[in-house]
């Protein structure tokens, strides 16, 4: 008795790559907001690697450190740029499928919602603002209560804690305000002469006044018009492209209103 053994090659050209089909993020793209991007897995996909990225008007693309998860907390950094995720769907086999791209808010720029645009324009229009804040001490996960008073010219930090720390600088080109990934109350101070200053903002309010973000954003905004101060400009034509972008326009100097869109 003859047997015959026929093997039969799947040929991978016929075989489909894995895929991701009807990709969407929902959820509304405010800084604080959270967003989930969600799709159908097909022809065999069995993970995906997704990567979180902030585009520029230019073509730019910007991968956001440790953002690789479907989802994301929207945060002052995504204003003014286009924010998207890239998905790459993976089988079992490790085939990795087609990139698969998908924008948030309608592929239109983040901006601040209403109530936080209206709350950084009076600040702004009063020259001044005060938060409770928590300061790190550096010391393990150890915060001491402390007061965050921002000024046309500058800052202070008053701690009512033990230490009794006060902080107070004046803004310069070299002052930034960064922002901890994956947290929604940090922000991180860092001074003229490169001292860094680790808060939290109050986490047990949804106040928008006391959000992280609000923070963040103001102290970007008075950081950049002294700077422009101490320049001379008249025109503080950086300054004026900066809050357009946020769609406020000025009035005078001194005072300005809110742009309806």
């Amino acid at each position: 008795m003859v047997v015959l053994l026929v093997i039969c090659i799947l040929d991978d050209d016929d075989d489909p790559l894995p895929a991701v089909e009807d990709l969407r993020i929902s959820g509304e793209a405010f800084p604080g907001r959270e967003l989930h991007a969600c799709g159908y897995s097909i022809n065999g996909t069995t993970n995906c690697i997704f990567e979180w990225v902030r585009c520029l008007e230019d073509g730019s693309v910007s991968y956001i450190d440790e953002a690789k998860q479907p989802n994301y907390l929207v945060t002052a950094d995504d204003v003014d740029t286009y924010l998207a995720i890239e998905v790459w769907p993976l089988d079992g086999r490790s085939r990795k499928g087609e990139l698969v791209k998908v924008f948030a808010n309608e592929h239109r720029k983040i901006a601040c919602d209403p109530e936080m645009h209206n709350y950084i324009e009076k600040t702004f229009y009063r020259g001044h603002a005060s938060y409770r804040v928590s300061v790190s001490t550096g010391y393990l996960d150890i915060w001491e209560p402390a007061t965050l008073t921002i000024k046309r010219g500058g800052y202070s930090i008053k701690c009512t804690g033990p230490s009794g720390l006060v902080v107070t600088e004046k803004f310069s080109p070299t002052t930034t305000v960064t922002i901890p990934y994956g947290n929604a109350t940090e922000l991180l101070i860092i001074g003229s002469s490169g001292n860094e200053h680790l808060l939290r903002a109050d986490s047990s309010t949804t106040d928008v006044s006391c959000l992280r973000d609000t923070i963040v954003l103001t102290l970007r905004l008075f950081i950049i018009k002294a700077c422009e101060k101490k320049k001379g400009s008249k025109r503080g034509l950086f300054f004026h492209e900066w809050i357009r972008k946020w769609g406020l326009c000025f009035t005078s100097e001194a005072h300005y209103y809110y742009k309806l869109q």
